[in-house]
């Protein structure tokens, strides 16, 4: 197909829909007049270049990029030295794609260390802040975190891929707010429930039986496969609703198709996000006196509960049937001060309201945010930790301020033991005794200090739900594999599994960033020289060792990247990681350590496989089928 044809939508193509919870996949085939001429329902494994980009994100169109690559006459050189068949989307493509777009001519382009992302307990990200009618600006979409975990609201369409880039996985989502179903609202939602894996939809009934009718009418799906392609959660007006350890207060706001605000607490902080809403006073007055709402419905509109909170995302988009600014306007400063502009194109430059920061390096972090008798916040809560790379380390904030504030997330005095002031065995009256002693303070991986959950417990099995045949086994040995699984929480640069154990260890990241680096990097463990307030910090689990922190110049000097794993990835033997450059069994897991590289450490789930094998055997006869079929390929090779 040409450009023209693509940018007229008039291409033939194949779209393909990845069903959640395994390897099944559902096909389309479609002409030129968008027509679906052919369907195919298949299981098995897809591999999609990373060179495949979405167009639209990321920079230049890359059919543009080739297009104008095709006219020059430019041809990929074969200076590529490709020795690792782990990755057959890896360095090729990336030289492909460099020398497509112009960015460096000639040799390989230098390699760019993961980006680390640490979510909050309580926050939200905002990922786009426009509107439908907005051409050149994304339409608003949001993540909102709760325990370190994320619920989208209204996301965009391909806010997977965004997401992605940031190294956020799929599996870190676990929930979807639809708050009505107008298209710039909930295409995104349709997306991420078929190719992403099972998220939990949250709405009310109405809005849920018109996003089914909607997209099955759109797809051609029938309503039954949409529905069982996630799980839907009621929200009932009215009645709170728990989910993820938050309480959300859901209610209708004034639009012009049914559609939903909602007040979410957290530990005693709280968000509002008003969703599409007309929240004018004068004009709620005059549809109450020709009719068009009661009086009760009126009353209710005129009393949503938006000012006490300590963020409110408040919408502004075109009008007629958006907020108007003036209305925002007149608002209380104190009110302004934790109002942020959502689903507007822009502000006019003389307005003193503000639009909510976009990107996770943007993220509003509420669960770092200080207490006051109104509700609102003491110190300023966006970006309080901004990290773009592993690179980066401590923020800027002071670990003072971090770790010594009684409303912070990461409390120090929690590992203080004050209840027997005359002991000298407790944590507290150790760090009492250290400091007489001049004796440096360690403290554990800020992810250690992450605040608990009742809902850990699903998380853990969410996490181990995506290794192979663990989905399969029965309540009873699920209870087997939580009994022996252990969580650990590493600093940077400690080697979360050394080389020689890397076939023999099941690791799923929970939190942060592993990398793969080589054991000629490995230094002895020391006692450190504790040169700023990130150094004290020690591991919950003793480290099979630890790397030297990675220089500048050794980043950008090394040939080939080696394999990540971020938040929801997993390393282990070839049968529970098919991935080859993922497992350990790779062509350079004897040679290279999984390291943690996030600033704020790792956290995993790890399982030995020599027991985990005994559960397996016993409980999953797809196990068993499996060990059946690799003894008989191995017994036919020989």
């Amino acid at each position: 197909a040409t450009p023209d044809q693509i940018a007229a939508g008039k291409a033939k193509r194949c779209e393909i829909f990845k069903m959640p919870g395994g390897g099944e996949y559902i096909l389309h085939d479609i002409d030129e007049n968008n027509v679906i001429v052919g369907k195919a329902r298949f299981t098995g494994h897809v591999k999609v270049s990373e060179a495949m980009l979405v167009d639209g994100f990321g920079g230049k169109s890359l059919m543009e990029g080739l297009a104008t690559a095709k006219r020059k006459g430019r041809q990929l050189s074969d200076d590529v030295d490709d020795d690792d068949n782990d990755d057959e989307y890896g360095i090729e493509d990336e030289l492909h794609l460099e020398r497509t777009f112009g960015k460096k001519k000639g040799g390989i382009p230098q390699p760019v260390l993961p980006p680390t992302f640490h979510p909050p307990s309580f926050g939200v990200t905002v990922l786009g802040n426009s509107h439908g009618f907005d051409k050149s600006g994304s339409v608003s979409g949001y993540v909102l975190w709760i325990n370190g975990r994320g619920v989208m609201i209204d996301p965009p369409p391909y806010s997977s891929a965004t997401l992605e880039r940031e190294g956020i996985r799929p599996r870190m989502i676990v929930g979807i707010i639809i708050t009505h179903c107008h298209a710039d609202h909930d295409a995104g939602t349709f997306q991420k429930v078929l190719t992403g894996s099972q998220v939990v939809v949250i709405t009310t009934p109405t809005i849920y039986r018109s996003f089914i009718r909607k997209y099955s009418a759109l797809s051609a799906l029938s309503p039954a496969l949409l529905r069982h392609s996630h799980r839907y959660k009621p929200a009932i007006i009215g009645s709170p609703l728990r989910f993820q350890g938050a309480t959300f207060h859901f209610t209708y706001s004034l639009h012009t198709i049914p559609c939903v605000g909602f007040r979410v607490e957290w530990r005693g902080r709280s968000m509002v996000f008003t969703g599409d809403h007309f929240n004018s006073p004068e004009g709620i007055q005059k549809m109450e006196d020709a009719g068009t709402l009661s009086k009760e419905r009126a009353d209710d509109l005129r009393n949503l509960p938006l000012q006490d909170t300590d963020c409110l995302l408040h919408e502004a988009g075109a009008p007629p049937i958006h907020t108007p600014l003036d209305v925002l306007m007149k608002l209380p400063p104190k009110v302004k001060k934790r109002l942020y502009i959502v689903h507007t194109s822009n502000l006019p430059e003389d307005c003193d309201l503000k639009v909510a920061p976009t990107g996770t390096a943007g993220t509003i972090r509420l669960d770092q945010i200080g207490g006051t008798a109104g509700g609102g916040t003491g110190r300023s809560s966006i970006g309080a930790i901004k990290r773009s790379s592993i690179l980066q380390h401590m923020p800027q904030l002071s670990e003072d301020t971090l770790l010594g504030s009684g409303v912070g997330e990461y409390d120090a005095s929690l590992y203080d033991d004050a209840s027997d002031p005359g002991s000298t065995k407790g944590p507290g009256n150790l760090s009492r005794m250290s400091s007489l002693l001049r004796i440096p303070r360690s403290e554990p991986p800020l992810v250690s200090l992450r605040p608990t959950s009742s809902t850990d417990a699903w998380f853990i099995l969410n996490l181990l739900s995506a290794v192979p045949f663990l989905s399969s086994l029965s309540y009873a040995s699920t209870m087997e594999v939580l009994e022996t699984a252990r969580v650990d929480a590493f600093c940077q640069n400690d080697i979360v599994v050394p080389a020689a154990r890397r076939a023999e260890t099941l690791v799923v990241v929970w939190e942060g960033t592993c990398m793969e680096r080589e054991m000629s990097s490995q230094t002895p463990m020391a006692a450190p020289l504790c040169s700023s307030a990130s150094d004290l910090r020690v591991s919950m689990y003793n480290p099979q060792g630890k790397h030297r922190p990675l220089s500048t110049s050794e980043v950008h000097g090394r040939k080939k990247s080696g394999a990540v794993w971020f938040a929801g990835d997993w390393t282990g033997p070839i049968a529970l990681q098919p991935e080859k450059k993922l497992s350990g069994e790779s062509s350079t897991s004897k040679t290279h350590d999984v390291v943690a590289m996030s600033s704020e450490g790792v956290k995993v789930i790890t399982v030995e496989y020599s027991n985990l094998q005994f559960i397996l055997k016993d409980g999953s006869a797809l196990y068993r089928q499996y060990l059946s079929r690799t003894t008989k390929q191995s017994t036919a090779t020989t």
